[in-house]
């Protein structure tokens, strides 16, 4: 059943700069639902979690509902403190293409 809720969505989405921002916020998220559920699947409790790495359990709730507000080192030792490792990667975006299925080139100046 589609809900007005899920037209909405699909609809706003049509927009690149929303999709884009949508898309964005899904991979900040999606770093502090990874973390959660490592740290469950490990049996930890958010308390064991936050002593092992010197911070106290509502921060790290906050780290795992909002890691795009926590600092790098944060999320490394999270990560450290449930086995895991931070591996962030800078990747060269594909070119732009256009609605007919061409790459746009930049104009040289």
């Amino acid at each position: 059943m589609t809900t007005a809720w899920d037209r909405y969505v699909k609809r706003e989405l049509k927009s690149s700069k929303v999709r884009q921002a949508y898309e964005e916020e899904t991979r900040v998220l999606t770093i502090g639902l990874e973390l959660a559920n490592e740290r469950k699947r490990k049996g930890m409790t958010q308390a064991e979690v936050a002593r092992k790495i010197g911070t106290s359990a509502p921060q790290l709730s906050r780290t795992e509902r909002r890691p795009g507000n926590v600092n790098m080192r944060t999320l490394m030792r999270y990560a450290a403190a449930v086995g895991m490792n931070l591996d962030i990667r800078l990747v060269a975006k594909s070119p732009a293409v256009s609605s007919r299925g061409r790459k746009r080139l930049k104009a040289a100046s």
